[in-house]
């Protein structure tokens, strides 16, 4: 088993009970702690060797460390590691020029400053406390939790290495990952065990309660044609249709997936759509996905594009003009309201950055009535929107959001995955694509 496998509780503990001032972790979790970039650097991009995969690690100690093209402070930012992240790096730093502990060369690309927020020491005690990585290939990168009321956010009391001050409060029915544990002294002097965030602060274990999400998940349209209904209403029913009447059958469940043969029948002035296991559905009671007539001049071979309609909540992944996965999504709550509030904007659009679970999003500001921390899947659009996954909801096919566009937990990791490039191993956030890759465009439409 490798060091970062054997990390059991004892281990984890120790770590969490060294010196604060070993723990060098940024619990404001904001960008204004990350080295600042700037402009018209005349820096060269040094032609180095990609590391080997296999060959020794640098590990990010604070919550967001930056990966720059150069090794400057002024370079451009390709990416971010998280605390607790390793990633494979160069024998030797390319150079100590503005860093003290050297610019190592990072797998697959970029630099990173081994000084303040990452380190080469693998025993360093954020690492082996933040050792838990995200598990890419789940609906959710981490455990998610959500809380049963407003409770305290903690940090450890530099004062003692035993207690944990509060420094803020998280809202009922808040969301956020829990990646370790621990058992501190809470400033009232009781003994709390805490549940560590990915920022290294802590909230009581006692007021979490694991974050239920739904199992709904899209169409993998290699094996199924469009067009396709999803059930997005309680009591809706099947039909059978025959010699021009319509009788009721048994009932469907909500977000159920129905096959479609593409015929219908109009009875009554209703229509009725033929499903592939010779029943019939009402139009008015699903929403139905098929496939485009006409394409935007950049749907051509094989390229990726994502068509996302906000009147029915839909979302379609292509490959040229293939549709390859369909699924619902949920929309702002005032879909077609240009002028108002909780719109999702309409246009042609690029992904220019991904993250695995987001650090740069304004917690209090995901959702109306609580906090959402860790927002997993996060694709970010040039128009400021987003597309992510939400965990705390199962309104999809319904405008709900205050403008992103939200799709469920296996949903959000599928597209996450689908859309080039790769946030690469180690990593949290891509922010700059590769040379060669083109970035995948979004159109929302009506």
């Amino acid at each position: 088993m490798t060091r970062r496998g054997i990390t059991g509780r004892r281990r984890l503990l120790g770590a969490l009970g060294a010196s604060c001032a070993a723990l060098v972790l940024a619990c404001s979790g904001n960008q204004e702690d990350a080295p600042k970039l700037s402009k018209g650097v005349s820096d060269a991009i040094p032609d180095v060797p990609v590391p080997a995969a296999d060959g020794p690690k640098l590990g990010a100690v604070s919550y967001i460390t930056q990966v720059l093209d150069r090794p400057s402070k002024g370079g451009e930012l390709l990416g971010e590691l998280r605390a607790g992240s390793l990633v494979a790096r160069a024998g030797e730093p390319y150079s100590k020029d503005g860093c003290e502990g050297g610019w190592y060369p990072v797998r697959p690309r970029g630099f990173v400053c081994a000084t303040e927020n990452a380190t080469i020491d693998l025993e360093h005690p954020t690492l082996i406390a933040m050792a838990q990585q995200p598990d890419r290939e789940a609906p959710l990168p981490y455990t998610y939790a959500r809380t049963g009321q407003t409770t305290p956010i903690y940090a450890r009391d530099p004062k003692n290495d035993h207690a944990v001050v509060e420094v803020g409060k998280i809202r009922g029915r808040s969301g956020l990952a829990i990646v370790g544990s621990w058992t501190a002294t809470d400033p009232e002097g009781n003994s709390q065990r805490l549940g560590m965030m990915t920022d290294g602060r802590f909230v009581r274990a006692t007021d979490l309660k694991k974050a239920e999400h739904t199992s709904f998940k899209g169409v993998d349209l290699t094996q199924t044609e469009l067009p396709v209904a999803f059930v997005v209403k309680q009591g809706v029913r099947a039909w059978q249709v025959e010699k021009g009447e319509a009788e009721k059958q048994g009932k469907l469940e909500y977000h159920q997936t129905i096959p479609l043969t593409g015929k219908f029948r109009d009875v009554n002035g209703l229509r009725y759509w033929a499903t592939a296991d010779d029943r019939y559905v009402r139009h008015r009671d699903v929403t139905v996905v098929r496939q485009r007539s006409t394409f935007p001049d950049f749907a051509q071979g094989e390229t990726r594009w994502i068509d996302i309609s906000i009147v029915t909540g839909t979302l379609v992944l292509y490959e040229g003009t293939k549709p390859v996965y369909t699924t619902l999504v949920s929309v702002g709550r005032n879909r077609l309201d240009d002028s108002g509030d909780a719109v999702t904007r309409r246009g042609t659009f690029k992904v220019t950055a991904k993250y695995i679970t987001a650090t740069h999003i304004d917690p209090t500001k995901v959702e109306q009535y609580w906090d959402v921390y860790d927002t997993p899947w996060v694709l970010e659009l040039d128009s400021g929107q987003r597309l992510h996954g939400a965990f705390w909801h199962s309104r999809f096919g319904i405008e709900h959001t205050g403008g992103d566009v939200h799709l469920t937990p296996a949903d959000a990791a599928h597209v996450f995955r689908w859309v080039t490039a790769e946030v690469p191993d180690g990593w949290n956030a891509l922010k700059r694509w590769p040379d060669g890759v083109d970035p995948v465009q979004v159109v929302i439409r009506k």
